[in-house]
């Protein structure tokens, strides 16, 4: 368990959303951020106005709010049975299907709707902002279906959050699928009742694109520098088979014309885990002879460096801001109704970064194939263990790669309650996830080729960083495993989970 990650008015990054899903950080919700929940939710006791069931009284002079369905309706006012009401509005959203999220993608849903409520502007009660923190800090987290959101606002996924808050639905704890009533009492917490609101203030909000968002973008900004490495690592075994891979492309005077951060990183990158000149200068009067698929890495894998950065503000920024429909306004005193829920960036970004991985996994495997094959003899002590048809493999996954790269946003229809074409963002995120999966299986064929074509013996003058690669991909290779059981011992010793 990491340090506690205080969810205030400041950012909340990335960073805290993984240590909260996957490092089960303890949540500090801080007295800023409470003030200004319980801010917000003043707003919308005023525009109510409780009276007695079957009572007459005067309606709520405030802006109409969406009603069960999703559509218009009149201002709502509060009586006894304000519970049931709320409780019809997270029902009519349970339409999730598909497998239910892992349990770090499920904490990462709570978790960003939570850090939502601190803006102050969803209307939700103080008491329902720290039940929910609780169920992140006591491990307990809600079943939700993976399948079902149109990226404006993750309705269906948000819902079944909402049900474990109520003691309806399923729940996880310690690793046991149980109902929500027994997983509440056995961590002594009882259910809440939804008061006035609140079911709107759970499930109008992206809290699957940003939670889920911001784990597959930590995943792949890793995967991002893993490429550096083996990209180092065929361009040493293309030297070593006297195929080019000298590695002048990388040098800092050569990158610093590019205009791209992640392009000059990516080459500082390879250049240090190189450190010295990897081969000889080629033939005609010493050109290099490096293939554009060697010297245009950097530039490569740069430009997914650069997305995924891109992506890491973008979901940061709207973490950070009141993306509410209807919006409590406080300093109106009124809720307002809006399109901040349309997930039209989010979705271009994820899409953006489809097209990004099938590229750099296209140069990956068109790299292993300059190697593969290239003149190691496999006689050789240590050559030869990896299954020279392997690269078929990876060229199998780029084309698949290649049809995930199709935009989503552009297949968007309009939703049933409205002429608006949705985002689909929620569809593009779990295609990202499928993508990112396999460029590290792409990866981890290209390391297992190249430290198969260096054979077994480091040599003077490879980096630190570079032996350690070599020395755990070896250690893989040498166990003479076979398939997948081969790609994931190879991710395992890059320091890569595959999950």
């Amino acid at each position: 368990m990491g340090a506690p990650v205080v969810f205030g008015i400041g950012p909340i990054s990335v960073d805290d959303l993984v240590a909260v899903s996957r490092d089960d950080a303890i949540v500090v919700l801080d007295t800023p951020a409470l003030d200004r929940i319980g801010a917000g939710r003043a707003v919308v006791d005023r525009q109510t106005t409780p009276i007695g069931v079957g009572a007459p009284g005067p309606r709520s002079q405030g802006p109409r709010i969406p009603g069960p369905a999703g559509g218009r309706a009149a201002p709502r006012t509060a009586t006894l049975d304000a519970s049931a009401v709320e409780e019809r509005v997270v029902h009519d959203r349970r339409g999730g299907i598909g497998l239910p999220l892992s349990v770090d993608r499920a904490r990462a849903v709570v978790a960003a709707r939570l850090a939502g409520w601190t803006r102050g502007a969803s209307g939700i009660r103080l008491e329902t902002a720290v039940f929910v923190a609780e169920l992140l800090n006591r491990g307990v987290t809600p079943v939700i279906p993976s399948v079902g959101s149109l990226g404006d606002g993750d309705e269906t996924h948000l819902a079944s959050v909402a049900t474990l808050v109520i003691g309806q639905g399923e729940a996880v704890l310690a690793g046991e699928r149980l109902s929500a009533q027994v997983a509440l009492s056995r961590v002594g917490l009882a259910p809440l009742d939804l008061a006035v609101h609140e079911g709107l203030a759970f499930v109008h909000h992206n809290a699957y694109s940003l939670g889920v968002g911001a784990l597959a973008l930590h995943r792949l900004g890793a995967l991002s520098r893993l490429a550096d490495t083996t990209s180092a690592l065929s361009s040493r075994a293309a030297a070593r088979s006297g195929l080019g891979g000298r590695g002048p492309a990388f040098d800092a005077r050569v990158l610093a014309g590019s205009p791209s951060a992640g392009t000059r990183a990516s080459g500082e990158r390879i250049s240090e885990l190189l450190a010295t000149p990897v081969g000889p200068r080629g033939a005609r009067g010493g050109r290099d002879l490096d293939g554009l698929r060697l010297r245009a890495t950097p530039q490569i894998n740069g430009a997914l460096a650069d997305e995924v950065t891109a992506a890491v503000q973008l979901v940061e920024a709207t973490l950070g801001t009141a993306s509410e429909d209807p919006l409590v306004d406080q300093a109106s005193g009124v809720l307002r109704t809006g399109g901040l829920l349309h997930g039209a960036r989010l979705a271009r970004a994820f899409d953006g970064l489809r097209a990004a991985i099938a590229h750099t996994a296209a140069a990956a495997e068109r790299r292993l194939g300059r190697i593969a094959g290239g003149g190691v003899d496999p006689r050789g002590t240590g050559h030869g263990l990896v299954p020279g048809r392997l690269g078929q493999s990876a060229a199998d996954l780029v084309a698949e790669l290649r049809v995930l790269a199709t935009p989503v946003v552009t297949a968007g229809v309009p939703d049933e309650d409205s002429d608006d074409p949705a985002s689909f963002a929620g569809t593009s995120l779990r295609l990202l996830e499928r993508s990112t999966a396999l460029l590290a299986d792409v990866l981890a064929v290209e390391a297992v080729v190249a430290a198969d074509a260096l054979g077994p013996a480091e040599h003077d003058g490879w980096s630190v960083g570079f032996s350690v690669a070599h020395a755990g991909l070896r250690s893989a290779i040498e166990q003479e495993l076979h398939g997948q059981q081969l790609v994931t011992a190879a991710l395992a010793a890059l320091g890569v989970d595959r999950s």
